[in-house]
């Protein structure tokens, strides 16, 4: 079952202590369950796309969901969402939960009008399909049956019983077809259009502008694949059928040839020129079967797909049949090259594969102990540069300011903080936009959620602490005053109470505050809830007043009830107050807040309010008053919006970052956090050291991966930086520590662009594309899925850029002077006669 993960961190609080922080463990009650929050609206049949684990949601086996159900109630029966768990691929296994269900479509043969929508787990068969269509259309059992799937509206593709939904590669809304025999025959035939790969579109085209169709959130997969088919070396290899000479079927940690296999088949119509599109189907099958992660239909990233693709092909086609033992040796002061050469010698010892040839390259790591003289340096393969993006060192966000003035409006302000600041500078930025010092405004920051604080925020907590999705509140917080958080309740009964609204702070004077100045506070934060005119002049009436006890005469009486529950230290309860004083609303107050005409003196109003610091207000809300006169929405709703929240685009834009900052920060010396500390052969502990990277050789093929995306338990993010990247000559010799790169000619050092994967969008989503330079027609093609269309050099550089693919300029000369080669040479040394190309680690 899926819990809304607010509702279920709020339980934690309320069970894990009796006292947390400035709140009283009653008021850390979280409510019957409310998984409204998942859905897309009060219908409760859809859930919201893009849900995440731990950030939307958490995952309770059902005795645990029957537990908190019994305990705590259901906001709604609806609501209850349960999900199965099924088990993935046929290579490596992995169970999963199916948080979406696939909604597919079902219709007869023939007529298309009439449209039944059915939901059908991934592990589903065709035959589950069918039984539920027999039964929705009244097909008869013993009835001849058969089933097509409506990829393209002028192609059918027939599905079997045996395989299951995702097998079959169905796609959520997919329509299935449901065909019976016409006078004793079928009417559809299964044409030569479908392949083993799916359907094609069939014309004539420059060999490698084919497009990959969509199986459903599927270009991640389309883009990588799209780059890697634009490697020219590979292609030739796998278009050649060299590859089969090398495949490696006993390979423990390959996939028995069977991906390298795929893939080839792949690239067969790719290349083949006689398509202009068609659907990777059966690789996607395969893809599924090695990796579960890439499973079903969720949208996944194009670098990790080119990742485990390239180390899959590499084990697929490893040359070395039985890997040796090599123990690593220290570098013990021992010259950098020969330790380089020694590195690079063993790892071609037990890897050696056309993916080696073209894509492996060799970094320096160095760490530095802090406390004794011990330098450890290794070198180590890598098969793509991830560079970290120069960050933001600030955040926007956007919070909301509650005056303490009852007739001053609320207002929504976006700001802009340092990420390494705290909450006091969320505070300063405020003010900065009010344009008033920041020590004329004291406030309290707080979290808001589901009726209640959900967190009372200290200055001085780091502003890490406000997540993405929280909802900031601050207050404004009158010198020497305590600020009591306030509730507001409705009593559906007489002894039943439920929390609606937004929570407020009132501000308390602890030592002489009077009941009327603490009930006039109160009144003057939910006025703004009361939807009828004459009382809302009343209550303006009664605030701007100002009565002396000595005005109230002994016949006047006027009743209303305020409770206050009371927390820490062990204390839970209630402590019904009444409070007797004139005030020109008697006429009506009964309808608005409870009156229980508790026995006491009527000048009680003046009296001093016995509050402490965790003392919290709940303000009630009789049934009457609220089916009638309140208005139940969030502060939110109805405050102004200072000119900082649609300014967003008035900032000046952007000029981006060059590559060659990433490459700075990526080779820029860091200390190691304390979680990732290293051990010290020498001082035999962990010890937080230095480390810094090098490049030591660059392979002919670099493939570089912007790091745009950031992912913690807690928190997503992208950064939409553009990057200037060059199309052309791109030299990262200043960035490698080899001593002799001096001695390399250009053509070993400058490399030219030819792919880009593009991703567009926001996180959990989006969606990927490629640009690629045809290596037969030297032109630029831009790649969407099916779509291929001609482009420009200078339309590639977009902030959309994710991944870019470089050629080596000696190889891409190398290629063009040997077409008939069919692989780039092999071994670390070998250089083609004639040429200056050579994979040479010095």
């Amino acid at each position: 079952y899926l819990i809304d993960a607010r509702w279920y961190k709020q339980w934690l609080k309320f069970v894990s202590s009796d006292d947390y922080g400035y709140v009283s463990r009653e008021n850390l009650h979280p409510g019957p369950i409310d998984n409204s929050s998942l859905f897309t609206d009060d219908s409760y049949e859809r859930l919201k796309d893009h849900l995440s684990e731990e950030i939307d949601y958490k995952l309770l086996p059902k005795e645990a969901w029957d537990q908190l159900v019994n305990t705590y109630g259901l906001v709604n029966e609806g609501s209850a969402i349960e999900r199965k768990v099924i088990e993935q691929g046929s290579f490596f296994k992995k169970c999963s939960i199916e948080v979406y269900p696939m909604e597919l479509k079902l219709c007869q043969y023939g007529d298309r009008t009439i449209v039944a929508k059915r939901n059908f787990s991934k592990g589903d068969t065709i035959a589950d399909i069918e039984e539920d269509g027999r039964k929705l259309f009244e097909i008869a059992t013993e009835e001849p049956i058969k089933l097509w799937n409506a990829y393209l509206p002028s192609s059918l593709e027939q599905l079997f019983k045996a395989k299951t939904v995702e097998d079959s590669a169905l796609q959520p809304g997919q329509l299935i077809i449901f065909e019976t025999k016409k006078d004793g025959k079928w009417t559809h035939q299964t044409s030569g259009a479908n392949s083993q790969n799916g359907n094609h579109t069939s014309g004539v085209t420059t060999q490698g502008l084919c497009g990959l169709n969509n199986l459903g959130n599927t270009c991640f997969m389309n883009s990588a694949l799209q780059c890697l088919s634009n490697v020219p070396a590979m292609t030739n290899y796998f278009k050649s059928n060299t590859y089969k000479k090398e495949l490696n079927k006993t390979n423990p940690l390959g996939m028995g040839g069977k991906l390298a296999q795929a893939y080839a088949q792949l690239i067969q119509s790719i290349w083949s020129g006689d398509q202009s599109s068609f659907a990777p189907r059966e690789f996607k099958m395969k893809v599924s079967q090695f990796a579960p992660r890439f499973s079903g239909y969720q949208q996944h990233d194009s670098q990790e797909l080119f990742s485990f693709l390239v180390d899959g092909l590499h084990e697929d086609l490893n040359r070395i049949s039985k890997k040796p033992y090599i123990e690593m040796k220290e570098a013990d002061g021992r010259p950098d090259d020969l330790v380089a050469q020694e590195s690079w010698d063993n790892h071609r010892r037990r890897n050696d594969s056309i993916i080696v040839d073209t894509l492996h390259g060799l970094f320096r790591s160095k760490v530095d102990c802090p406390e004794c003289p011990r330098i450890s340096v290794t070198f180590d393969p890598f098969c793509f540069l991830s560079l970290p993006l120069p960050m933001k060192r600030q955040r926007t966000m956007d919070c909301w300011f509650v005056p303490v003035g009852f007739d001053d409006k609320i207002c929504k302000y976006k700001v802009t903080v340092a990420k390494s600041g705290c909450i006091r500078d969320l505070f300063g930025a405020v003010t900065e936009l009010q344009g008033v010092p920041e020590t004329s405004t004291r406030m309290v920051a707080t979290d808001v959620y589901n009726c209640r604080f959900h967190k009372i925020f200290k200055p001085r907590e780091p502003i890490t602490s406000i997540y993405e999705k929280d909802y900031i509140y601050l207050f404004e917080a009158p010198p020497n005053m305590a600020m009591l958080p306030a509730y507001m309740r409705h009593m559906s009964t007489s002894t039943s109470a439920h929390l609606f609204g937004q929570p407020f702070l009132i501000p308390v004077n602890l030592t002489n505050t009077t009941y009327r100045e603490l009930y006039k506070g109160v009144l003057g934060a939910t006025w703004r809830y009361i939807n009828d005119s004459k009382m809302i002049s009343e209550v303006r009436k009664f605030l701007l007043e100002d009565i002396d006890v000595d005005d109230v005469k002994d016949d006047d009486s006027f009743e209303v009830n305020l409770p206050c529950f009371f927390g820490g230290r062990g204390r839970i309860g209630y402590n019904k107050i009444t409070l007797n004083f004139n005030n020109p609303m008697h006429y009506s107050q009964k309808k608005y807040l409870v009156c229980l005409n508790i026995p006491g003196d009527k000048r009680r109003g003046f009296q001093t309010v016995h509050a402490e610091i965790d003392t919290y207000i709940a303000v009630d809300w009789t049934k009457h008053a609220y089916d009638n006169y309140l208005e139940r929405y969030n502060w939110g709703d109805i405050a102004d919006s200072h000119s900082s929240v649609n300014s967003a685009g008035v900032k000046k834009p952007s000029t981006g970052v060059q590559l060659r900052d990433c490459m700075k920060l990526f080779t820029t010396e860091e200390k190691l956090d304390k979680d990732d500390a290293w051990y010290c052969s020498h001082c035999k502990k962990h010890q937080q050291a230095t480390k810094k990277f090098d490049l030591w050789m660059l392979p002919p093929v670099l493939v570089i991966h912007l790091k745009r995306f950031s992912y913690t338990r807690y928190s997503r993010d992208k950064l939409d930086t553009l990057v200037h990247f060059p199309t052309r000559d791109l030299d990262l010799s200043d960035f490698i520590v080899n001593p002799q790169k001096t001695s390399w000619p250009k053509g070993q050092r400058c490399y030219n662009l030819i792919a880009v994967s593009n991703h567009y969008g926001g996180l959990g989503g989006g969606h990927y594309t490629a640009y690629a330079k045809n290596h037969i027609d030297k032109k630029w093609h831009y790649f969407d899925d099916s779509s291929v269309s001609l482009s420009a050099e200078d339309r590639v550089v977009t902030k959309a850029a994710y991944m870019l693919v470089y050629q080596r300029q000696d190889l891409e000369e190398w290629l063009e002077q040997n077409p008939e080669k069919t692989a780039v040479p092999r071994g670390p040394t070998t250089t083609p006669q004639g040429t200056s190309f050579k994979f040479d680690v010095n």
